[in-house]
């Protein structure tokens, strides 16, 4: 006798947080500390922090998603996307934009398509745009 696999948890609602964390240590923790994965579903952040090793300060509730260009140059990362462990991996997927003041993600599910796109834009010119 089979057995049919449970149904996959179905996004109903997201619930996003966006914020500019001026590249400050700080800020990035004190963020992370509020950002409770019982609330929010994705972080969006501009301007992150990135610490000697290259990589931006996370928790383990959620997955980092760094812009394509991050391994090249990683101080030149502006935008970055946290995605809630929660969200089934499987329900979303990165959208490759070779920018790196941009993170994008598609999101897939009962409701449709989803495409969130973070983007960092920088004053003195609209090369993210």
């Amino acid at each position: 006798m089979s057995q049919t696999p449970p149904p996959s948890p179905s996004i109903e609602r997201l619930r996003l947080w966006q914020q500019n964390l001026n590249k400050s240590l700080d800020s990035q923790l004190d963020f992370l500390h509020s950002l409770k994965p019982s609330v929010y579903d994705i972080a969006l952040i501009q301007e992150p922090h990135i610490d000697f090793r290259g990589v931006s300060r996370s928790n383990r509730a959620f997955v980092s998603v760094y812009p394509p260009t991050h391994a090249e140059n990683q101080r030149a990362t502006r935008s970055l996307i946290l995605v809630n462990s929660n969200i089934p991996s499987s329900s979303w997927t990165v959208i490759p934009i070779p920018y790196p003041d941009v993170t994008a993600i598609e999101l897939v599910g009962n409701f449709g398509t989803v495409r969130i796109i973070n983007v960092y834009n920088d004053c003195n010119h609209n090369g993210a745009i």
